[in-house]
């Protein structure tokens, strides 16, 4: 069982094919869901994924894609996007349509739907997932996290008894 892509950067480094590019993306998308707070979402977004165009057709139109996709995310967090996003590599050279271009009313849909920093780039969607939900709060800790935690408060307890006990018979 393969470990899901927790950063932009993985996914493209994973990808040999369009097929694959869209596989390790959903994937990503769904540990985007788990992400809680916005220090994992820079993470996620900030490193500059290699370039994918030459390894696979429409490989310009993956590189675009990562790219938009970051630029939307620190839009949506009022956070100032990566620079590498901003990279002129990072554009499709032909117009991409997610739906059948052929059928007017979805390319139309595309055209006037789709977010800014999808139509910068020659891409058009007319949906896109963004599954962010940040909660106000502390953000969630994992259940390793939460373990080590436990297990330094056990140690500090145990040693504070050990002093008071030595100090009550010495």
């Amino acid at each position: 069982m393969s470990v899901r892509p927790t950063t932009l950067k993985q996914i493209a480094e994973r990808s040999d094919t369009l097929e694959e590019f869209g596989l390790h993306f959903r994937d990503w998308l769904h540990e985007l869901r788990r992400f809680s707070s916005r220090a994992e979402i820079v993470a996620a977004i900030g490193e500059e994924p290699p370039k994918v165009a030459r390894r696979f057709p429409q490989g310009s139109v993956a590189d675009a894609w990562l790219a938009a996709y970051a630029e939307l995310i620190a839009g949506r967090l009022k956070l100032p996007a990566p620079d590498w996003v901003f990279s002129r590599q990072r554009v499709s050279p032909e117009p991409w349509f997610a739906v059948d271009a052929t059928v007017p009313a979805a390319r139309l849909a595309a055209l006037r739907d789709s977010p800014s920093p999808f139509k910068k780039r020659n891409l058009f969607t007319p949906v896109v997932d963004l599954p962010l939900a940040l909660r106000a709060g502390r953000p969630v800790k994992s259940a390793e996290h939460k373990r080590r935690r436990n297990a330094d408060r056990q140690r500090r307890f145990r040693e504070r008894l050990k002093a008071e006990l030595k100090a009550l018979r010495g």
